[in-house]
C-alpha cells in the first residue's frame, strides 16, 4: 500500500512539472528577451524606384542672363585667341588685346559673371553656384579650342584675331547691344539656355503630293502540271529475216 501511495506522489510531481513547463512555454517572449535573438530578415518590400539625384537642368534664361551668357561667350573667346594665336601672329599681340578688354569692360564683365551665378541659384540646381560658373566657362574655353583645332590654327588665328581687334574699341553702349539686341546686332545669339519670354511655335509639316508607283501585277502563279507516269516502251518486235532471193543458175547449153 505504500508503495502504491509512493508511485501516485511521483506520478503527480511529474505532472505538476510538466504542466508548470508547458505554461512557461506559452508565455509571450519578454521584449528583452526579443531583443536578443538574432533578427530575422524581414520579406522583401517591392522596389520604389530610386530618386535621381542628379539636380534638373534649369530651363531658360531671363533676359539679363541671356545677355551675360553673351558677354562671356565673347571674352572666353578672345582668351582662346589670345593664347592660342599669340605666336602665330605675334605682332598683334592677341593677348594683350584680351587683357586691356577686360580691364575696359571690368565692371560689365563682374556684372555678368554675378547674373550667371544668380541664374545657378535660381534654378535650383543644387551644388555651389560659383563652381557651377566656372564648369561652364571651362567648358566654354574647351569648345572654343577645339573649333580652333578643326579650322586649323593658322586660318583660325587669321581671322578671330581681327575679331579681338574689334571688341576692343567698342564702347559700353556697343556691347549691351551686341549682346542683347539680335536686330540691332544683325546677329543671331547662340546660348546653352533658351530665353523664358519666347515661345517656339512648331508649324505642322506641309503636306506634300507623292506621286506613288502603279504596283506592277502579280505575276500568275505557274500551275505545276502533274507528271504523268510515263509509258513503258513497247518492247521493240524482232525484225524477221528475208531469205536472200536464189541467185540465177546460168544453164549451159550443149
Amino acid at each position: 500500500m505504500s508503495r502504491q501511495r509512493a508511485a501516485l506522489r511521483h506520478s503527480l510531481k511529474a505532472l505538476t512539472g510538466a504542466a508548470v513547463l508547458g505554461a512557461l512555454l506559452a508565455l509571450p517572449v519578454p521584449a528583452g528577451a526579443a531583443a536578443k535573438e538574432p533578427a530575422k530578415p524581414a520579406a522583401a518590400k517591392a522596389a520604389r524606384p530610386a530618386k535621381s539625384s542628379a539636380p534638373a537642368a534649369p530651363a531658360c534664361y531671363n533676359r539679363t542672363e541671356h545677355a551675360a551668357e553673351q558677354l562671356m561667350r565673347l571674352h572666353t573667346e578672345m582668351m582662346v585667341v589670345g593664347l592660342t594665336c599669340r605666336t602665330v601672329v605675334p605682332e598683334k599681340k592677341p593677348f594683350d588685346l584680351y587683357q586691356d578688354f577686360s580691364v575696359k569692360n571690368r565692371a560689365l564683365l563682374s556684372s555678368s559673371e554675378a547674373s550667371l551665378i544668380s541664374f545657378y541659384k535660381r534654378s535650383g540646381s543644387g551644388g555651389n553656384a560659383t563652381r557651377q560658373f566656372d564648369m561652364f566657362r571651362t567648358e566654354l574655353a574647351n569648345e572654343i579650342s577645339r573649333r580652333a583645332a578643326t579650322i586649323g590654327i593658322p586660318q583660325y588665328c587669321a581671322n578671330f584675331v581681327d575679331r579681338s581687334v574689334a571688341a576692343k574699341d567698342l564702347t559700353a553702349d556697343d556691347l549691351r547691344t551686341l549682346t542683347s539686341d539680335e536686330k540691332g546686332a544683325g546677329l543671331m545669339h547662340l546660348a546653352s539656355r533658351p530665353l523664358c519670354d519666347v515661345k517656339v511655335v512648331s508649324n505642322p509639316d506641309p503636306v506634300f503630293a507623292v506621286a506613288q508607283a502603279t504596283p506592277a501585277p502579280a505575276a500568275p502563279k505557274a500551275t505545276t502540271a502533274k507528271a504523268k507516269p510515263a509509258k513503258a516502251a513497247a518492247p521493240a518486235k524482232p525484225k524477221q529475216k528475208v531469205a536472200a532471193a536464189p541467185a540465177k543458175q546460168s544453164v549451159a547449153v550443149r
